[in-house]
């Protein structure tokens, strides 16, 4: 239970430095975490991760699509290393479809702990924002 409350404790600090510092893009890269994470939770209170987990691999689908798009639309290169780690997440949840002797806490592992990179980049990409502006100008 703790480790939920300490990654909805760095989500919600990652969507406050986004909106405080951030640009549009990294602003709409932590609403996408924080929505797809809300969802999860609500859609999948409780996964079992014996099976595929098939409503975390369709918010995970979408959330790769949201950081690809931001990816097509920006110039810098923080949004390919979210769409990278986000491409593993789907990876993880396509091997279990594929091999159901993957284990579920390993399963399980991947498909949570890829998030603190993700949202430690947002952090970062929304800190280095300001920076980018005042070089611009």
């Amino acid at each position: 239970m703790w480790s939920v409350a300490i990654y909805y404790v760095v989500l919600l600090i990652t969507v406050a430095v986004a909106v405080r510092r951030g640009g549009p893009f990294e602003r709409w890269a932590a609403y996408t975490a924080l929505i797809a994470s809300v969802l999860t939770t609500v859609v999948t209170p409780f996964p079992t991760w014996t099976n595929i987990e098939v409503n975390i691999f369709i918010i995970d689908v979408l959330v790769l699509l949201s950081f690809w798009f931001i990816a097509l639309r920006t110039r810098s290169f923080w949004p390919y290393w979210i769409t990278g780690w986000q491409l593993i997440a789907i990876f993880g949840h396509i091997q279990k479809l594929m091999f159901v002797e993957i284990l579920a806490r390993p399963y399980s592992l991947l498909s949570v702990y890829i998030s603190y990179p993700i949202l430690l980049l947002i952090i970062y990409a929304s800190g280095s924002s300001g920076r980018r502006k005042e070089i611009a100008a």
